[in-house]
């Protein structure tokens, strides 16, 4: 079936000599404690920090690690030999890593995914603090548009779509994000019980776009935005979890977050907007989509339900799900078909669990 497409806009070498900051995959080192009260223990060396003297078996990172066949190599195994800070029961000990490694959120940082307003079915101001606009303007007039949106993971990082980071709307160019925003026809945002700190609009320094894209097809349609100054958290701007789980529960219901027009609107509704989907096999999306846009495992699918999808201005928007009190993302809206909110016609968004790896090694260390 074709089917009119719309744009909504490791390794061997183990270096022990990095950085324990945000989206850092290792930890720095230098020294520090010994590891006591072993009596059986035979000391060989102290520990750098962020590191503790524990047995092999007790280190699952590097205990993983000695499957490869490339540390059969003398050169290897003498670094790793370096590590070792004793022997006791007849077993190594070794400098093993004691921090959260290979993680975008760092402890003692503000908690992600969750809002400040909490309420039995509310959905109003400051649910959703995470989802930010993306604005671009023009040279001449210097008028800006917000044609995409995106979602906060850090203080100066906000996650999107590739073809929303790399779009040039004719005499337009991606300048401005701002965040802490609600209703766009409001200021500042309030309600019958708060009134919201002022929005942000914060200007872009950087753009890292996946090196795979492919904006024909939309493949490996992601983007990390770097802005020039940090985000103030707040009731209305927050960072949202990140999926790192492969497993999507089919039929299992997601949130969509961001502005645009929804199904059966013919203007733009000036409030932040959310539409429950349905998780659907990546199946469905081929057969819509196959003969034009190839679907891959890097891209979810969802939606397909009469009447409820995103139609316009929601590229780059998160999907979301609730998890263990937290919001988790588990997509960025990519593209859809022509017929929007159609009967079985689906639309498919980038995985965040499959591009998750790339998002912790190319976020710059700025937190």
């Amino acid at each position: 079936m074709s089917i009119g497409v719309r744009v909504l806009f490791f390794v061997c070498i183990f270096e022990w000599s990095v950085k324990a900051q945000f989206g850092s995959i290792s930890v720095s080192v230098g020294m520090g404690g010994v590891k006591s009260g072993e009596e059986d223990l035979a000391i060989k060396g102290s520990c750098p920090p962020y590191t503790k003297c524990v047995p092999i078996s007790a280190c699952p990172l590097l205990e993983d690690m000695f499957d490869f066949s490339c540390f059969s190599s003398d050169k290897y195994f003498h670094r790793l030999n370096q590590l070792t800070c004793g022997h006791g029961n007849e077993e190594d000990y070794i400098c093993c890593p004691s921090c959260e490694c290979g993680q975008v959120y760092q402890e003692n940082t503000e908690k992600c995914g969750q809002s400040m307003v909490r309420g039995v079915n509310y959905d109003g101001l400051g649910t959703h603090p995470w989802v930010a606009r993306i604005g671009f303007t023009n040279k001449d007039t210097g008028n800006v548009r917000f044609a995409c949106s995106g979602s906060i993971i850090s203080k100066r990082i906000v996650l999107t779509a590739a073809h929303c980071a790399l779009a040039k709307p004719e005499g337009y160019k991606l300048s401005t994000v701002v965040v802490g925003e609600w209703d766009i026809g409001r200021s500042p945002d309030c309600n019958d019980f708060f009134c919201a700190p002022p929005t942000q609009a914060i200007k872009v320094q950087e753009v890292i776009v996946h090196p795979g894209y492919e904006q024909k097809i939309f493949r490996h349609d992601i983007a990390l935005i770097m802005l020039k100054d940090e985000i103030k958290y707040s009731v209305t701007a927050a960072p949202i979890c990140l999926n790192d789980k492969p497993e999507i529960v089919i039929k299992e219901r997601a949130s969509l977050v961001g502005w645009g027009k929804l199904s059966g609107q013919t203007n733009v509704v000036s409030r932040q907007q959310l539409l429950e989907v349905p998780m659907l096999p990546l199946e469905n999306c081929e057969q819509v989509f196959g003969e034009s846009v190839p679907v891959h495992e890097g891209q979810l699918c969802a939606g397909g339900e009469e009447g409820k999808d995103a139609c316009s201005g929601f590229g780059g928007a998160p999907l979301l799900l609730k998890r263990d009190g937290k919001y988790v993302q588990l997509g960025i809206v990519s593209f859809g078909s022509e017929n929007c909110g159609s009967e079985g016609i689906p639309s498919v968004y980038t995985n965040i669990a499959h591009y998750y790896r790339w998002i912790v090694e190319n976020t710059p260390l700025i937190q």
